[in-house]
């Protein structure tokens, strides 16, 4: 089932609590670097195209900036995208990076499937993610978010139906939804401007004539 059909599917646990967990050590895993080698081809395609409009004014200095930025997106790509979730006896174990979290299943409050807009180069965007909602220790709700581009489908079906949700939809949540939406819609108008601003700023920097 691809990720889009998981999401429509179930969209009641987003506003439903997690009553029970069905069965321990099942595990969903993001795995970067083997995302990475399924589109090598892509991959090898795009880096092939850079490199080749990097040559067509070649300059030693830019060329070795160039790659190098390049170099560091790579990681912060794999990096960043490396996490884990696994369904322990006591609680939900959540790993990424060097943060290691174990919430008590007592405290676990939903767990959804969510869906994030975006901007990519000023065309709309989508990219779906897990997301584990929980209480902390003042009661306050909290989110823990990972996306879900390495993600294997099949593993994402399988631990989002691990979790037995309540029937019921809870208002607390709704209120909570209400508000990161709004945050989200802010964040993101602000995000476009900046870019706008920028690319205006680069161009005008380059002697490219805005107006």
């Amino acid at each position: 089932m691809k990720l889009k059909e998981l999401y429509l599917k179930n969209q009641d646990r987003r506003y439903s609590a997690v009553e029970s967990v069905k069965k321990d050590n099942v595990k969903l895993e993001m795995k970067p670097l083997l995302t990475m080698k399924k589109n090598i081809v892509w991959l090898l395609l795009m880096l092939v195209i850079v490199i080749g409009l990097l040559l067509l004014h070649f300059d030693l200095k830019y060329f070795l900036v160039s790659m190098m930025l390049i170099g560091i997106l790579v990681l912060v790509f794999i990096f960043g995208n490396k996490s884990s979730l696994t369904c322990c006896k006591d609680c939900l174990n959540v790993k990424q990076g060097v943060q290691n979290l174990n919430i008590p299943y007592e405290n676990l409050r939903n767990v959804y499937i969510g869906r994030v807009s975006g901007l990519l180069f000023f065309l709309p965007a989508f990219n779906y993610n897990i997301v584990v909602r929980y209480e902390d220790n003042f009661s306050f709700l909290r989110e823990l978010e990972f996306s879900l581009l390495c993600s294997d489908h099949n593993e994402v079906e399988k631990f989002i139906n691990n979790f037995e949700v309540a029937n019921i939809v809870e208002q607390r949540y709704v209120v909570f939804e209400k508000r990161k939406f709004l945050r989200r819609t802010l964040g993101g108008a602000l995000t476009f401007i900046l870019a706008v601003l920028l690319t205006i700023y680069v161009l005008s920097v380059g002697g490219m004539k805005i107006f």
